[in-house]
């Protein structure tokens, strides 16, 4: 891929606004830069000479995509659950690393009001975490994020968009063959259309997907209701032979010497919370729920081995 096509790529997948953006500063913060970006400056961006800030929307209101925003300790393990969340609804996401925690991206396959982005995902948004756009369109310019990829000048560091692995997270855009590999792999989500019903009482109308002044209490989502549903001592026990407390010899022999748990690191407890994590290996210095450990045992996406157990081709 020649470099101005790659350029002009990235600008596609992750440029918010383009007659504007803003510089980051040594101490994280940002200033305005009130001029265009350009395919030299995005280059500049990328071979980590300065670091750029979008603005998520265009100048007419309209976003390429929208992010959710964890920056816990346990951002990255949160970021899993809604991936999961949105792959049940049939909504593919990308996970970038950030210097706190990480970042979840959807990418539309076209520009659409930041309204009609809201309505549609902010609902899957944790309270404690922030959702991007911010705002509707008609309220400026909005909200920005860093552009990816680049180096953080507080940290000093590059965030690589990642996945989870067998052996841990697996780095997707480390160098410029991978990230154009994976550019060529993103899915794109179509925005559904809001839709105008007739109202049922005194106003005249309203919108499905309309956003909400505040988020909605969400219910389990299916994966977790399927974990909650299952006995994991069972299922587990049918791939790992565990004695009377729960502790057997890890399957997942690549991060062990040898190939081999020798030293039985694996074991099952009893979840904090209906569907939550219910394994760890002390070895590995990992652990997750049922559905984790039936990803990593069978090396699928989440949507792969969703079907799977919905068709029962996998056995719970």
């Amino acid at each position: 891929m020649a470099i101005t096509t790659y350029l002009s790529t990235y600008m596609d997948l992750f440029v918010g606004r383009h007659d504007d953006y803003a510089i980051q500063l040594s101490n994280g913060r940002y200033r305005r830069a009130k001029q265009p970006l350009t395919k030299h400056d995005i280059h500049d961006h990328l071979l980590g000479v300065r670091t750029y800030g979008t603005y998520i929307m265009d100048a007419a209101g309209r976003c390429r995509f929208a992010v959710i925003d964890a920056d816990t300790d346990d951002g990255l393990d949160r970021l899993w659950s809604i991936q999961e969340q949105l792959a049940t609804h049939g909504i593919v996401s990308s996970v970038e690393r950030s210097r706190r925690g990480g970042h979840l991206w959807v990418f539309f396959t076209d520009p659409v009001p930041a309204s009609q982005v809201r309505a549609w995902l902010l609902r899957y948004c944790p309270s404690d975490m922030e959702f991007y756009p911010k705002q509707d369109e008609g309220k400026g310019y909005g909200s920005l994020i860093r552009l990816p990829l680049g180096v953080h000048r507080k940290s000093g560091q590059r965030y690589p968009f990642v996945e989870r692995g067998s052996t841990g997270l697996v780095a997707l855009t480390l160098t410029d063959e991978q990230r154009i590999a994976w550019f060529s792999s993103i899915k794109r989500m179509e925005v559904p259309q809001l839709v105008t019903t007739p109202a049922p009482a005194a106003s005249t109308s309203h919108t499905l997907f309309s956003s909400p002044p505040q988020r909605a209490a969400q219910g389990p989502s299916p994966i977790r209701q399927w974990n909650a549903e299952q006995d994991h001592y069972e299922v587990i026990g049918r791939y790992v032979s565990l004695n009377n407390n729960g502790v057997g010899q890890c399957p997942f022999g690549d991060h062990h010497t040898n190939g081999s748990d020798t030293k039985a690191s694996f074991k099952v407890y009893n979840p904090g919370v209906p569907g939550g994590y219910c394994w760890y290996c002390y070895t590995w210095q990992k652990g997750g729920s049922l559905f984790d450990f039936l990803r990593y045992y069978y090396h699928l996406d989440t949507q792969e081995l969703w079907e799977r157990i919905r068709s029962e081709e996998i056995q719970s």
